[in-house]
């Protein structure tokens, strides 16, 4: 069996998406349901959840199967995306753990590492904290780049500013611990 291995940012920018999550929160609190159930519960079109479930089990986050003519969704990991079970794992625990009101968090931690310059700069700051002229220089990014960047990863809890240096922090979250773990893997 072959392993997949979606990556960080994608994975993440799907992750980011306000649909996307009320989709998998729909899903982890009542399994079994069918696209026309979960478009209703939402309020969105057939097509709009499709496209949404497509993008989530291209992830690994999920699975479809045949009930009679129905086709139903459950939260369950690809085992040929090894990154998909702690992250589910996640997703479940803050769904069960936090209220629907809470779930912007989930989208701006994943946010943070939707884009492939923030998971350079979050795992280098990983490695050790630095100025932003040292990421610049590191990274071989400009200062515009880095600030603008960093700005985003600050905002969604990643990284911390003491004075000019700036460090690495996962935030107290059980999607930004498995997210964290995934940096390090990389």
């Amino acid at each position: 069996m072959k392993t997949l291995n979606p990556t960080l940012w994608r994975t993440c920018r799907m992750l980011a998406g306000a649909n996307r999550i009320r989709l998998l929160r729909a899903m982890a609190e009542k399994p079994g349901q069918s696209v026309t159930e979960l478009a209703r519960a939402l309020g969105v079109g057939t097509s709009d959840a499709s496209q949404e479930l497509r993008r989530i089990q291209s992830r690994g986050l999920l699975k479809s199967s045949r009930d009679g003519i129905r086709v139903v969704y459950r939260l369950e990991a690809d085992p040929q995306v090894p990154t998909a079970a702690p992250l589910l794992k996640a997703l479940k625990s803050a769904f069960s753990n936090f209220p629907p009101e809470r779930d912007n968090e989930l989208r701006q931690l994943a946010f943070g590492l939707a884009y492939p310059r923030r998971i350079a700069i979050a795992r280098a700051l990983q490695a050790a904290a630095q100025t932003e002229l040292d990421l610049s220089s590191t990274l071989k990014l400009s200062s515009f780049a880095v600030q603008s960047h960093a700005k985003i990863l600050q905002d969604g809890g990643w990284i911390r500013r003491d004075g000019r240096i700036r460090r690495f922090a996962t935030p107290d979250h059980p999607l930004a611990e498995a997210l964290a773990r995934q940096l390090r893997t990389l």
